[in-house]
């Protein structure tokens, strides 16, 4: 007997669950009236027609047939909205979304409800669960949380939110950073808001400097990326890591030098401080700077100096150090280039840094004079204790 009682429940399961499938809820009610996903349909069926009392009747029969539903409590929640009784809404939803923690529809209102009354905190709450149940949400979400991080209150309590480190944190990070999703504002508040909380990794601090800086914003990009080092108690010369001391971080206010076929570039140590070793293989290099380092100069004179040693360089013009203003192609000033064979001597470079257009600077390595499009070069040549200071007039 019991045998056929539970052979009997799930022919009746596998009916409703089939006519379910087929997109038919009447027959699928018919197999087997307590079935909660029938009567969730029917329900947001006659919710959608605006019959609200059947809602309420289809409501309650799911309750009745699965008390710890809380979609059911949702459903009466939409019909308590529908009649204007907002705070019973209110107190329903919160079931629901207790009882049934992946309800999106009942997350949305509260997190609406939430906005609308200034609790940030809460608001956040509810996203929260609904970006990291829904990976497609991120996509209608997004544009809705960079649009509401440009007021400070919201930023500070998603920085808050983000500082957990939430499953959607970094891709939230890259459109706020991306120039065709983001928004400046909205991402100094939010980056700020992580920075105070120190909890900004070096990655995620690298592309906000980098992303201020693209938008020409070199002053904003210097603070947040001189920040750390001033915390730290070290002092920051006019050319940070002239004496390669450390490893180029490859961003900010620090050395880069991308790859480039035909070249190779290290540092090398030296005591207690290092060289850069670039080494060229005999091929033809392609224009563009070999190494690069961004300078926030004042404007004014100012002269660079450094140590250099060469062997057997060989090329049509050889390399150079150039000073160029951002956004420029024309060099302010070009050293005299390397060529040959010569131990360890000291160069420098006198440059002046203009009141008007100048407002970030490159110190690049690279062709100099008509070589600029690239030339064939062989050899090795060493840099160091590199050093920018400014020559105050009397």
């Amino acid at each position: 007997m019991l045998a056929l009682i539970l052979a009997c429940t799930i022919l009746a399961i596998i009916r409703s669950d089939a006519a379910l499938d087929r997109g038919d809820p009447a027959a699928a009610l018919r197999a087997r009236p307590d079935n909660p996903e029938t009567l969730m349909r029917l329900a947001d069926g006659r919710l959608a027609a605006d019959d609200i009392a059947q809602a309420e009747v289809l409501a309650k029969q799911l309750l009745s047939a699965s008390p710890a539903d809380g979609r059911g409590y949702r459903s009466l929640a939409q019909v308590a909205e529908s009649r204007g009784q907002q705070d019973r809404a209110a107190k329903l939803y919160v079931i629901a979304a207790k009882r049934a923690p992946g309800d999106l529809q009942a997350r949305a209102w509260l997190a609406e409800h939430a906005l609308a009354a200034g609790d940030y905190s809460l608001a956040l709450e509810h996203i929260d669960r609904v970006l990291s149940i829904s990976a497609g949400s991120h996509a209608r979400l997004f544009p809705v949380l960079v649009k509401l991080a440009g007021d400070p209150a919201f930023a500070d309590a998603l920085a808050q939110v983000m500082s957990l480190h939430p499953q959607w944190r970094d891709a939230l990070l890259a459109t706020l950073l991306d120039p065709g999703s983001g928004n400046q504002q909205a991402a100094d508040l939010v980056m700020a808001g992580l920075q105070r909380r120190q909890d900004l990794d070096a990655s995620s601090l690298q592309a906000w400097i980098e992303a201020l800086m693209r938008q020409g914003r070199w002053g904003a990009a210097f603070a947040h990326w001189a920040g750390p080092h001033v915390a730290s108690g070290r002092t920051l010369p006019l050319l940070f890591n002239g004496d390669f001391a450390s490893a180029p971080q490859g961003s900010g206010f620090d050395w880069r030098w991308p790859p480039k076929p035909g070249v190779m570039i290290s540092i090398e140590p030296d005591g207690a401080a290092g060289m850069l070793h670039v080494q060229f293989l005999g091929r033809r290099v392609a224009g563009g700077a070999l190494a690069s380092h961004a300078l926030l100069l004042a404007p004014g004179n100012y002269r660079l100096t450094w140590l250099e040693r060469m062997d057997a360089m060989r090329a049509s013009t050889g390399v150079a150090w150039q000073i160029r203003c951002e956004g420029q192609s024309t060099p302010r000033a070009e050293s005299e280039s390397s060529l040959g064979t010569r131990p360890w001597h000291a160069r420098q470079l006198v440059f002046t840094v203009p009141a008007i257009g100048c407002t970030g600077q490159w110190l690049h390595l690279a062709g100099s004079g008509d070589a600029a499009a690239g030339q064939i070069l062989s050899g090795d040549v060493w840099y160091g204790s590199m050093k920018v200071t400014s020559l105050v007039e009397n």
